[in-house]
């Protein structure tokens, strides 16, 4: 066989009743790309919620019978590169991005990657992350774990609300979702927002403490609205807030949401990336995000407060926004494990297990 042929090995499903599994395809690196393509060696991917979820909600007359391929980040290298590629790619270049699709035949847990770096974006070259001696993951892995993630908190504060201050308030609802890593980094280091105030367990207070929140309020202690609500009225001089980010699914506070949300004129927003109600991975269907309670709230125009639900498509510029806080040393993508890629069967366990601190990351080299 010629060095030129390849065996392409991705991890697949086909719809929801079918488990992932691991399918080979030979691939022509002479052949297998257009003139404006590059073909991308997969060196790492992260794992996200949205690659089971959709996995789960895979009907295969709706969507067809063919292989859908997991996962969305990636870091790698070009190996090939068609004539009409801008001359900012070439070959042996180290890149990242992510690859946005919806049940797509190419996925990015694959060992080869064929794009257009035109329109599949965003993609960047790799950033070195800064580390000490004692770090035990490369620049691949790190460069995988957070495009998805970075993208999705830079979204939500970019999009939503154009005029922050140092004199801004946020509250963060699931403080320790990689998610929300990257927008209290963000929140501070980019946006400069004055008072970041996040919600999590008792025992994850000390470790989010380090990442940059203000204050932290433990949801596993008495009330949560209880909790923030003498905090606000201690620390907070009784302030409302302007935005509410919601990135595990809850809905404690839309009965009292006027004692804790700015009004609406004041463009303040309740934004949630998770639905109202925290989903049983395992177990997960249409009505855990497309509730008739979201849907009532999105649309109901005589509601008090600005309700959204976020979404990974941040502005073109946000990616650039990651590689420089990365090389300042004010965002350092979060790794919670790193698997084989034979291993991407535990990797996926892990990440709907509930207890990853980070990104679950799968290696292809």
């Amino acid at each position: 066989m010629s060095d030129e042929i390849v065996t392409n090995k991705s991890v697949t499903y086909v719809n929801n009743t079918t488990p992932v599994t691991i399918t080979s395809s030979e691939l022509d690196l002479r052949s297998c790309y257009q003139d404006d393509e590059v073909v991308i060696e997969v060196h790492a991917a992260a794992l996200n919620p949205i690659d089971f979820i959709t996995h789960q909600l895979c009907n295969s007359y709706i969507f067809g019978k063919y292989p859908k391929t997991y996962s969305r980040d990636y870091s790698g290298v070009i190996i090939k590169a068609g004539k009409d590629v801008d001359n900012r790619w070439k070959v042996g270049d180290k890149v990242n991005g992510m690859y946005s699709h919806i049940y797509g035949e190419r996925g990015t847990l694959t060992h080869y990657l064929i794009l257009n770096p035109a329109k599949d974006i965003p993609i960047t070259h790799m950033v070195e992350v800064p580390k000490d001696e004692n770090d035990p993951y490369d620049d691949f892995v790190y460069a995988a774990a957070w495009p998805l993630t970075f993208g999705t908190a830079f979204s939500t504060l970019y999009d939503f609300k154009k005029d922050w201050t140092s004199d801004s308030k946020v509250l963060v609802i699931g403080a320790s979702t990689s998610v929300s890593y990257a927008f209290v980094h963000i929140a501070k280091n980019y946006f400069n927002i004055g008072t970041v105030v996040g919600i999590c367990s008792k025992n994850s207070i000390e470790r989010n403490k380090k990442l940059g929140y203000d204050y932290l309020v433990p949801y596993d202690e008495g009330s949560i609205v209880e909790n923030v609500k003498k905090l606000k009225q201690s620390v907070l001089e009784n302030d409302k807030f302007d935005m509410i980010f919601d990135s595990v699914g809850n809905h404690d506070f839309f009965p009292v949401i006027d004692q804790f949300l700015k009004p609406k004129a004041k463009n303040s927003f309740y934004v949630t990336i998770a639905g109202n109600n925290k989903a049983n991975y395992k177990n997960i269907s249409w009505r855990d995000f497309v509730s008739l309670s979201s849907i009532l709230k999105a649309i109901n125009p005589f509601k008090k407060y600005n309700w959204r639900f976020g979404h990974p498509y941040p502005p073109n510029n946000f990616i650039e926004v990651g590689n420089e806080m990365i090389k300042k040393g004010t965002y350092k993508p979060p790794i919670d494990s790193v698997y084989e890629f034979d291993q991407y069967k535990e990797a996926i366990d892990r990440l709907m297990s509930n207890r990853a601190k980070g990104k679950v990351v799968v290696k292809m080299k």
